[in-house]
């Protein structure tokens, strides 16, 4: 099956070439549609990096560190880390992905979560992956969650379950993107609760969202599901700002 797949793309990609989303020129990896030369571009995260949330320090780290926000305000995640800056093309795939139906980029994305995971975590300790949730009138509204579609994919690569039903967004929240870190966190505080506390009651979660900013939203997630008995909660997302 898996050899058919491969010949399938391979004899798709020679008949009908993709675009890079990037550059606009021939993609040249196979089922992609990111050039290697738009993906060599990235800035990948994976230095000098917060203990807990993955925030990069600006310089270098003599060794392992807890940066001041996660200090001040000890996040409820066991970890959090984002693949790729929120910048170029990746900030360009994840508009597209998030606002304008662009569900054909989930490979390209998953890909770098995927790399993520594999250099930052122990992904075979993790039982089941977890999206973060939208409220309601916003899913009826964009019609999917792109955290959804990105745990999905993720899930099916590493072979664990997902689970899309047992977190829930119980209130509606103003988007987090024109609010300092205080006013996030008060924002977002007790908007999500769990309504299947036996499914995730001992397990070790894996959250996925698009887009890091300060963690307020994956910390209260995290939140959400430890009162429920989750072992560990760790978290990963596309891209930080």
């Amino acid at each position: 099956m898996k050899l058919l797949s491969f010949t399938g793309h391979l004899l798709c990609d020679a008949v009908y070439p993709r675009e890079c989303c990037g550059c606009g020129r021939s993609c040249d990896r196979m089922g992609r549609h990111l050039c290697w030369s738009c993906f060599s571009q990235i800035e990948l995260l994976h230095s000098n990096l917060c203990e807990l949330c993955g925030n990069p320090l600006t310089g270098s780290a003599a060794g392992a560190f807890v940066c001041g926000y996660c200090r001040k305000r000890k996040p409820a995640f066991d970890r959090a880390r984002s693949a790729a800056r929120f910048s170029g093309v990746v900030r360009d795939m994840l508009h597209a992905f998030k606002y304008k139906d662009a569900l054909w980029q989930t490979a390209d994305l998953t890909d770098l979560i995927q790399g993520a995971l594999t250099a930052q975590f122990d992904y075979q300790a993790i039982d089941v992956v977890v999206p973060v949730p939208l409220f309601k009138t916003r899913f009826r509204e964009r019609s999917y969650n792109q955290s959804l579609v990105l745990a999905r994919e993720l899930a099916r690569r590493i072979e664990r379950g997902v689970d899309g039903r047992s977190l829930q967004r119980i209130r509606h929240t103003d988007t987090q993107t024109h609010y300092n870190a205080t006013q996030r966190k008060k924002n977002i505080s007790g908007a999500f609760s769990v309504v299947r506390p036996e499914w995730i009651r001992g397990r070790t979660i894996l959250l996925v969202d698009d887009v890091m900013t300060t963690g307020a939203t994956l910390s209260e997630c995290a939140k959400a599901l430890k009162r429920c008995g989750a072992l560990r909660v760790y978290a990963i997302s596309v891209a930080r700002r």
